[in-house]
């Protein structure tokens, strides 16, 4: 059996991680297509080191480079890709160009995605894939299915994640005594219409005391953020274990900050998207959204408490207790096509 998985995203990244290894541990044929944008060429050769990966268009962050280069020429190479190789199915995060050139081909695509709010999207996406999958944010219909966790879980449930307490020490910091900042770029699609460096607009107003490590999206941007503000380089190691170590999450970007929430870490995202996958671990107290530099003050005071080891340990208990397992769910769904 032949299966093609579709990155465009760091976001994206390592929800197919697992799931991947699982089917090629099967004897399955596993391709790893990604889109050619910032760094995550460099990252899918380290995180898929041991796959066949194949770059398949790229995007230089303008809107023409999103749809040409990035959507056009992305869907004419799958459809030759797909043609050359007889893959028996194809996988994505939300990928048009993956699902037409699937649908051309005659391939079954699945998707599973986590954001209903981009509703022009999600339409063509179910209307040329086989099924697409959400988490319980949606109505079921007959292309649209859900699954009873958030994306995420594929890869920070305490079955597939365990932390690495060394992680703290490699960078010089003590577990639960630093903040991780993340700051996206407003270069990608999602976020064309976000402020550009949210973050570097308050960053100086933070607790001066807190120690803090920044994942840049654009290094451009160094400059604007306080000297004693670490600024890692991708690609990190084991990013998952130094956000699980640390104090609080603050993000720009959403991904991120679900991550940190499912992680056990207080986490505020401060973009200005409004999503129903946020609202689910915000109705659970896992996640608070303040955009911009409105939660500045809550945000201050977490950096001065003690942090609760307990209440985490019981957050991603009650998470493992409540929720499917994300990659046993994908393979099921996988296999339902296995000829």
């Amino acid at each position: 059996m032949k299966i093609l998985f579709d990155i465009k995203h760091p976001a994206q990244l390592n929800l197919f991680k697992g799931l991947s290894s699982e089917l090629q541990a099967e004897n399955w044929e596993v391709t790893i297509c990604y889109l050619q944008r910032g760094k995550l060429p460099r990252i899918i050769q380290r995180e898929y080191a041991g796959f066949k990966t194949i770059a398949v268009g790229s995007s230089r962050g303008t809107k023409w480079s999103i749809l040409w280069d990035g959507n056009v020429k992305r869907t004419l190479t799958f459809l030759d890709l797909i043609k050359k190789e007889h893959y028996n199915i194809c996988v994505a995060a939300s990928s048009i160009p993956l699902a037409l050139a699937g649908k051309i081909a005659g391939v079954p695509v699945i998707q599973f995605y986590d954001d209903p709010e981009r509703k022009r999207i999600n339409y063509v996406n179910a209307s040329l894939s086989t099924q697409l999958f959400f988490p319980p944010i949606v109505k079921k219909n007959g292309k649209v299915s859900v699954f009873n966790c958030l994306k995420e879980w594929s890869y920070l449930s305490p079955k597939r994640f365990r932390p690495n307490d060394g992680i703290p020490g490699f960078y010089g910091l003590a577990p639960h005594e630093y903040v991780f900042v993340r700051e996206v770029s407003n270069k990608s699609f999602n976020y064309y219409n976000q402020q550009d460096g949210i973050i570097s607009s308050f960053a100086n107003r933070i607790h001066p005391s807190a120690k803090v490590v920044l994942s840049l999206e654009d290094k451009s941007y160094a400059n604007r953020y306080p000297a004693h503000w670490t600024i890692l380089q991708e690609p990190v190691n084991d990013i998952h274990s130094l956000i699980y170590y640390s104090k609080m999450v603050l993000s720009s970007g959403d991904s991120m900050a679900r991550e940190g929430a499912m992680l056990g870490v207080p986490s505020v995202y401060c973009g200005i998207r409004k999503m129903k996958a946020n609202e689910l671990m915000m109705q659970a107290g896992l996640l608070k959204h303040l955009p911009a530099d409105s939660g500045l003050d809550y945000i201050n005071e977490m950096i001065t408490r003690d942090f609760d080891s307990e209440q985490q340990t019981h957050t991603r208990n009650q998470l493992l207790e409540r929720w499917d397992d994300m990659t046993a769910f994908m393979k099921e769904q996988i296999n339902r096509y296995k000829i």
